[in-house]
């Protein structure tokens, strides 16, 4: 799919959301969803946040998208907010804005770098000379530091009364 689809999509669902907004129902408690609305939302919602996925890969709207989709349904009536709904407009608006100005975001974009899965190979025996020339050495040391630190613990554990007091009401129950 290319941006102006993309977009036209986006603004399709901008437009549905909007609609659903204007029919909500005023009541004394608050605003609410009209039942005839909440399915439609709810496909909306998860149509939205495919697309977004399907064309961009991985992103940070979807995961909004989701995010304010779940805290507005987050109250007693289990029902979407009309601010969740406005919140999911401005990420949609967003969105619209980026591809507006940077239409190579689009997944698959010959304009971007693919990347590549390096197939690992590994060894039939993993060895001390294995681990050295495969293992970083900024990782050889963290284990270093953190096996000194343990240690170091260990013995100013060991000089504290606590100590004293357990192993001695050991060797005292032992006799």
């Amino acid at each position: 799919m290319n941006s102006e689809n993309l977009i036209k999509e986006l603004e399709r669902y901008h437009l549905e959301l909007n609609q659903i907004m204007g029919r909500f129902n005023k009541s004394s408690s608050g605003l609410h969803i009209r039942r005839e609305d909440y399915q439609q939302y709810c496909s909306f919602v998860i149509e939205i946040v495919d697309l977004l996925n399907d064309s961009l890969g991985e992103n940070h709207y979807s995961k909004l998208i989701n995010q304010k989709f779940n805290e507005g349904i987050s109250n007693y009536l289990q029902s979407p907010s009309y601010k969740s709904i406005e919140e999911i407009i401005s990420i949609i608006i967003s969105v619209e804005t980026r591809l507006k100005r940077n239409s190579s975001i689009i997944h698959g974009n010959n304009d971007l770098k693919q990347r590549t899965i390096e197939q690992v190979t590994y060894p039939e025996k993993v060895t001390l000379k294995w681990l050295l020339a495969h293992v970083p050495a900024s990782y050889w040391w963290s284990c270093i530091l953190i096996l000194a630190f343990v240690f170091g613990l260990g013995v100013k554990f060991g000089n504290t009364n606590l100590y004293k007091s357990l192993t001695t009401s050991v060797g005292e129950v032992r006799k």
